[in-house]
């Protein structure tokens, strides 16, 4: 009897001292259960073993283009035709409805615009802003947040094809397909607008009338 007893004392003490080695705190934070979680988490660490990569050189990554393609634009007096006086400074002096097409997906925005073919740098009329998706320009429209740059007369408007008494002049409507927005805003100048038009266009058309004053 007294040979167990002296044989279970060393036995408690060992699994005590076990017991206490395993609930000592070595330092490390557990990581908080997940709200899903309802198991109770293994906190023995496992060995992961990775077999080495090689680098990996991924392929630079290249703008998305547009391709051009061909557009067409109409103007209520066709190709060459004769100006109403109503788009003239000898009438209403009102923008003309245009209808353009295709403009592909892709498209960030429109541009429209009028000049003098017989008097270079003239600009009567120029917008940019207009809806990518747009295909037509209602008679005296300006689209909101449309940009409208300040013309050869000094305004902030379209002011129509106005020549000399008694002379005939060519003035060209084109419609710009743009790759990218424009930078300028309502009332720059027309001529700096056009320039950043120009510069963003991949697609352009046209279409050209003549007006000779009374």
């Amino acid at each position: 009897m007294r040979l167990s007893r002296l044989l279970i004392i060393p036995l408690v003490a060992v699994v005590a001292a076990a017991t206490g080695s395993a609930c000592n705190d070595d330092g490390r934070d557990l990581r908080p259960a997940r709200p899903d979680q309802t198991e109770s988490v293994s906190t023995i660490a496992t060995a992961v073993v990775t077999e080495p990569t090689l680098p990996v050189t991924l392929p630079a990554t290249v703008a998305p283009t547009l391709a051009p393609v061909t557009s067409t634009v109409t103007a209520p007096w066709g190709e060459g035709g004769v100006i109403p006086a109503r788009h003239t400074c000898d009438g209403e002096d009102v923008a003309p409805a245009l209808r353009w097409g295709p403009v592909p997906v892709g498209t960030q925005e429109i541009a429209v615009a009028m000049t003098d073919l017989d008097a270079p740098g003239y600009v009567h009329w120029v917008m940019a802003g207009l809806d990518p998706m747009a295909t037509d320009l209602v008679q005296g429209e300006v689209p909101e947040f449309a940009a409208v740059g300040v013309n050869g007369m000094g305004r902030t408007d379209y002011s129509g094809p106005c020549p000399p008494p008694g002379e005939t002049h060519r003035y060209r409507v084109t419609v710009y397909l743009l790759a990218q927005r424009t930078e300028l805003g309502d009332g720059a100048s027309g001529t700096d607008l056009l320039a950043s038009i120009e510069g963003s266009a991949y697609v352009t058309a046209s279409v050209t009338g003549v007006y000779t004053r009374p």
